[in-house]
Parts: C-alpha cells; sequence; structure tokens
C-alpha cells in the first residue's frame, strides 16, 4: 500500500487541486507522485417517456462537443442525492420523482480523485432550466431503443456518460 511520506499542494484552482510528493511502497522503495485532487461529483441519466435526455456540450479539454449525461461537481458538504437533483434541474429543467442510485466511478485511478456518483432519474416533471452562466448545453433526446447500438457503436466518448447508459440498461432489464 502506498502512503504519503512528503507531499504538498502546488495548486488549488476553482475546480482541482494539484498535489505532488513522496509515496512509500511495499518494501520501503519512495517513488513520486502526481495527483488531482477534486471533490467528486454526480451524474444522472434522466429517463423521459422511452428516451433519455442527454447534454451535449463544448468540453475544451478534449476540444471538442461531448454528447453525456447531466452531471457536475460536488459542493461542500451536501447530500449526494441533492446535489444530483439540483444538476438534474439546472441542466436539463427536469425534476426527478425518483432517483435510483446506479454506484460510483473513480474517473481515472492513476492520477485523480475524484469519484463520481451514478443515478438513475424517473418520473420526470419538467419545471425550467436554470443554467449557470457560463452553461452552453444543447439537450438532445434519445430513444432507449438506440441506446445499445449507439453504445456498440462507439457514439458515446464520455466514460461517466457510457457506465451510466449500461447501468440503465442493466436496470431495465431486471
Amino acid at each position: 500500500m502506498e502512503e504519503w511520506v512528503d507531499s504538498k499542494q502546488v495548486y488549488a484552482g476553482k475546480i482541482v487541486g494539484l498535489r505532488v510528493g513522496e509515496v512509500r511502497l511495499d518494501g520501503g522503495v519512495l517513488a513520486f507522485r502526481e495527483v488531482v485532487e477534486h471533490p467528486g461529483g454526480v451524474g444522472i441519466v434522466p429517463v423521459l417517456d422511452d428516451s433519455v435526455l442527454l447534454v451535449r456540450q463544448y468540453r475544451i479539454a478534449v476540444g471538442r462537443d461531448v454528447l453525456e449525461i447531466p452531471a457536475g461537481k460536488r459542493e461542500g458538504e451536501e447530500a449526494i442525492e441533492h446535489r444530483a437533483r439540483c444538476e438534474l434541474e439546472e441542466e436539463t429543467g427536469y425534476r426527478a420523482g425518483r432517483l435510483v442510485p446506479a454506484g460510483s466511478i473513480y474517473a481515472s485511478v492513476g492520477y485523480c480523485s475524484e469519484e463520481i456518483f451514478l443515478f438513475l432519474a424517473f418520473d420526470l416533471k419538467k419545471v425550467g432550466q436554470n443554467l449557470e452562466f457560463d452553461e452552453q448545453i444543447e439537450l438532445v433526446r434519445i430513444p432507449l431503443v438506440e441506446i445499445p447500438q449507439r453504445l456498440a457503436a462507439g457514439e458515446f466518448k464520455d466514460s461517466k456518460t457510457i457506465i451510466a447508459l449500461h447501468a440503465l440498461l442493466a436496470h431495465l432489464n431486471c
């Protein structure tokens, strides 16, 4: 098991921090590590009638539009389900009557602490979007019957979206 021997946060931004330093490996060997520290987030698959509602937005990190589930960063110590409900409403304009937990995933365990909690949202009621000032989101409705073929064809590139859509398919086939 690795443990920090000496580390310092060299960057503290609005979304992430960067910690660097030495860790002690099993056997006592020292190694250098860089870890992106992130408070974690939520991702929600909104099921609207016989479709899912995804969001398309430009992602500067990859330089292109990405089709993904609504998601957002945790805010402080708030309850995870509360954050999921807020993000769903902000980004899609729908309120969930029922949220089903669908597990959690780590974004990239090799260098990042971000854990994303996934939910399936059912019994949606339209209440109106409430986007942040810097969010430019296009809502995209995809029929449920198209999801397996689109997954198989590799149309989705965002990992949380791929995992969450598989979780939805497994939930619906129970």
